[in-house]
């Protein structure tokens, strides 16, 4: 009798707990779908025809990631997006490695480079039927014979004095990082102090040569330009991203933002590339 009655005891308990848990578990949800303004879409919509494909292509110190939010906001816009991995073993390299991308794209495409990719997709698009438009973020924009190292001292950025350079055994070439304790003051100010030494952390080594190889005939001189200036860049002075960009004839947006606008503002970014793209249409 004491074991029965034990039993139904504990069955009742079991019981209320297992209600009690249901009630919490509702409650945070109620709560959580109360504080968020809208719910996440669960699907990503399909890539509408009429808009060009966007080959995003990132700069030194960096990789893909960098464009996350970017990449997020224009798929939902209906975008067709390709992030490319680039290299960094040097200009020419690079330009050769990210023609090969483009000239796999399904149709006509957008470039976008940041950074030392605007070099890249400068000399990348050149003559190329895919390329539809170059959209420079906080970019080099070099001119024919022009090398990033010769721009970087005539714009004073502190490349020189940030860098480290970085022995690697077995590489063809040697190699570039930022000093860590400097890359969240220079590259990315604006971005939160964890974001940063996780982007510090994350950053990829650059060969030398992609500072002293020098570009070839631009990609802009035939192409529309479009131009987003980032005011309080440190990396690229926001002097000498207006500079490549009137010779370019770009459309310029400037912006309020450090080197790494396209982390900190890609709602801003993504608006470039959007009215770039309406502009093709």
């Amino acid at each position: 009798m004491g074991f029965t009655n034990g039993f139904r005891r504990s069955t009742r308990t079991l019981a209320l707990l297992s209600a009690l848990t249901l009630s919490l578990a509702a409650a945070a949800c109620s709560s959580g779908s109360s504080e968020s303004p809208a719910a996440q879409p669960t699907t990503v919509p399909q890539p509408d025809p009429d808009k060009p494909a966007v080959l995003l292509v990132h700069g030194a110190f960096a990789d893909g990631s960098s464009w996350g939010g970017v990449v997020e906001q224009l798929q939902r816009k209906g975008f067709r997006v390709t992030t490319a991995a680039v290299p960094l073993r040097g200009l020419e390299y690079d330009s050769a490695y990210i023609r090969g991308i483009l000239d796999a794209m399904p149709g006509k495409t957008l470039l976008v480079g940041h950074s030392y990719g605007g070099a890249v997709i400068t000399n990348a698009a050149a003559g190329s039927p895919k390329a539809a438009g170059l959209v420079y973020v906080a970019a080099f924009a070099p001119d024919q014979g022009e090398s990033l190292g010769e721009l970087d001292g005539r714009f004073g950025g502190p490349a020189t004095k940030i860098t480290l350079p970085q022995t690697v055994p077995g590489s063809p070439a040697p190699e570039l990082v930022i000093d860590t304790a400097k890359f969240p003051e220079y590259f990315a100010q604006d971005v939160p102090p964890v974001r940063a030494a996780v982007l510090a952390a994350g950053q990829r080594p650059i060969s030398v040569a992609a500072f002293t190889e020098t570009t070839g005939a631009p990609a802009w001189r035939t192409l529309p330009s479009w131009y987003l200036v980032a005011a309080d860049d440190r990396m690229i002075p926001p002097a000498g991203q207006r500079e490549m960009a009137a010779r370019a004839k770009a459309t310029v947006t400037e912006h309020a933002g450090s080197h790494a606008i396209a982390v900190s503002h890609p709602e801003t970014v993504v608006t470039v590339i959007d009215q770039a793209a309406g502009t093709l249409r």
